[in-house]
């Protein structure tokens, strides 16, 4: 399969996995794991995916998650991290790595908004708690049916 058409397919798993798995490093060596929303999957994050997808920025990911969470300690410790994508029943796996970077955008942060978050963000998209990141890929590994592939992005 050529480099093309695997991006195209890792593309479209990234739009249809039901959550991604990040992974961070902590102060005590060891890496971390956790599920996070997948916010370019449109069935679940209607309104983020939408606003994602007008941003024509192939592989870069973004997070909600909350400014005082561990995961935030370890990545201004550390802001190198991996997320992972998969599909088990078709035999595909997506892991791209690179650095977080938070966006301060307020608009931004205002489009990506989703009704039900105010669970977790009570004062909304303005809470001072809610924070989005974004993860900037260098590189990509993973495997489809067809078998393994690696790219720099």
């Amino acid at each position: 399969m050529e480099e093309k058409e695997i991006k195209q397919k890792c593309l479209s798993l990234m739009e249809t996995a039901d959550a991604i798995y990040l992974s961070t490093n902590s102060s005590d060596g060891y890496p971390h794991t956790r599920m996070m929303s997948n916010l370019r999957n449109k069935e679940e994050n209607p309104k983020a995916a939408e606003t994602i997808a007008q941003k024509k920025e192939d592989f870069i990911i973004y997070f909600a998650t909350s400014k005082s969470s561990p995961k935030m300690q370890h990545i201004r410790a550390n802001p190198k991290v991996s997320a992972y994508f998969c599909n088990p029943r078709e035999i595909q796996t997506l892991m791209l790595a690179g650095e977080v970077e938070e966006v301060s955008n307020l608009g931004f942060k205002r489009k990506l908004w989703q009704d039900g978050w105010e669970i977790h963000w009570p004062k909304g998209a303005e809470d001072p708690e809610f924070t989005v990141i974004k993860l900037l890929p260098s590189f990509a590994k993973g495997m489809f049916k067809e078998g393994p592939f690696e790219f720099k992005i």
